[in-house]
Formats: structure tokens, sequence, C-alpha cells
């Protein structure tokens, strides 16, 4: 399954229930609708197959995750339409790639 910028581009797949870059790269762990890094900390929100910023709850973090294994790259579909009107909830999928956790607001 593939996972989607706000702007309609695939930029990851997920495989099981972890979050793969199109290079194969693991990045983060998916949890009913969390979104989580291997270290554990929270990144976003899985939302019609995106990871957006929507907060549903205060951010908290998890069990650190071993990376598993890099799968082979994929290559990428064809992009779909925009998220339409979604835009109350800004694309977080470059946070799978950031080292610092989120800070609860």
């Amino acid at each position: 399954m593939y996972v989607f910028s706000t702007a309609g581009e695939a930029v990851g797949f997920v495989f099981g229930s972890v979050i793969f870059d199109l290079e194969g790269t693991p990045l983060g762990r998916l949890l009913g609708s969390r979104v989580h890094r291997m270290d554990g900390s929270y990144a976003g929100e899985w939302f019609h197959h995106m990871i957006v910023d929507r907060r549903t709850a205060a951010p908290s973090s998890i069990s650190p995750m071993t990376a598993p294994a890099s799968r082979d790259p994929v290559s990428r579909c064809a992009p779909r339409r925009p998220a339409a009107d979604y835009g109350r909830y800004p694309d977080a999928f470059f946070r799978l790639y950031e080292a610092e956790p989120l800070a609860a607001e």
C-alpha cells in the first residue's frame, strides 16, 4: 500500500505495519491511526493513506523498535489528486526522517 503526500505524490509504502520510503528504507511504524518513528517517538496520524498533523490526542511515545531489513525499492505510482480540502491537516511524512521527538502542545 502506498503512502501519499497531501499533494498527491507517492512518498512511501506500508508493508505489514512498517512504513518505508520509496527506496525501501524503514522509517516508522503504523499502530492504528498513530504513526511513530522507529525510535518510538510520535510522528503523526494515518489519514486517507497519508501521514498528517491531525492530533486527536496528545502525542505520546511508544517503545522503540529495531528497524527491519530494508526492502527493495518500489516504483512511483501515478499521482493521485491532491487531498481534497484536507489542508487543515498538514503533511507530516517528513517527520519520519527527523531525529527530534515531536513536543506535546
